[in-house]
């Protein structure tokens, strides 16, 4: 069965994270955290039921009631740009004997139904470098985050590393101006003293 999430169903939201956790394995970036989990479950027991932009769906064994699934994103809003109300999908994850019945595509379309309902038009998801899946679902990329130690950014702007001016990734910047070239001070020429012209009477 597919259903919103409630605050009961905190404990076994926990053991689905876990398990996703240990599924995706390590992350470079961002290093996942020693208090990941417990920050989740709070989190969770925070937002559930409570914060009408935290939207949580589970799914469960039909006959044990048990938590086999889970969807979890939120409503988020941008500053600027269209749409400026969208859904960002954080989480989705089946446990794998529930694999293969349509137990993660029940689940998107719940979420899908609440989100039509309420407006939304657009869902915004981040992936894995290198993970082709969700281009190959169909979803468009739009941006491509890129992270960097605060001393290699103080690095690079005391050396700015050389840059191919032919590469599609070049700076747009304009380039510097040319150095001015030294220009030789003319040097004027001592005009002669004229010559006295003789005068009737002498000379000038």
């Amino acid at each position: 069965m597919i259903r919103p999430a409630v605050f009961a169903d905190v404990p076994g939201l926990r053991r689905l994270y876990a398990a996703l956790v240990a599924a995706v394995g390590p992350v470079a970036y961002p290093a996942p955290g020693a208090d990941d989990l417990d920050t989740f479950t709070l989190l969770a027991a925070q937002r559930i039921g409570q914060d009408p932009r935290c939207l949580v769906y589970v799914a469960t064994d039909e006959d044990t009631g048990a938590l086999v699934g889970f969807l979890g994103g939120e409503l988020s809003e941008r500053a600027l740009g269209e749409p400026r109300i969208f859904c960002a999908a954080h989480w989705l994850y089946v446990l794998p004997p529930y694999r293969g019945h349509g137990v993660a595509r029940a689940l998107v379309a719940r979420g899908c139904a609440d989100l039509d309902a309420l407006g939304v038009t657009h869902v915004e998801l981040a992936a894995l470098p290198g993970d082709p899946q969700w281009a190959a679902r169909g979803w468009q990329p739009f941006l491509v985050h890129h992270a960097l130690p605060l001393a290699a950014v103080l690095a690079g702007v005391v050396e700015r590393p050389a840059v191919d001016p032919h590469s599609p990734t070049a700076s747009a910047a304009p380039a510097p101006p040319a150095p001015a070239k030294a220009t030789r001070k003319k040097r004027r020429r001592r005009r002669a003293a004229p010559r006295p012209r003789l005068i009737a009477g002498g000379r000038a």
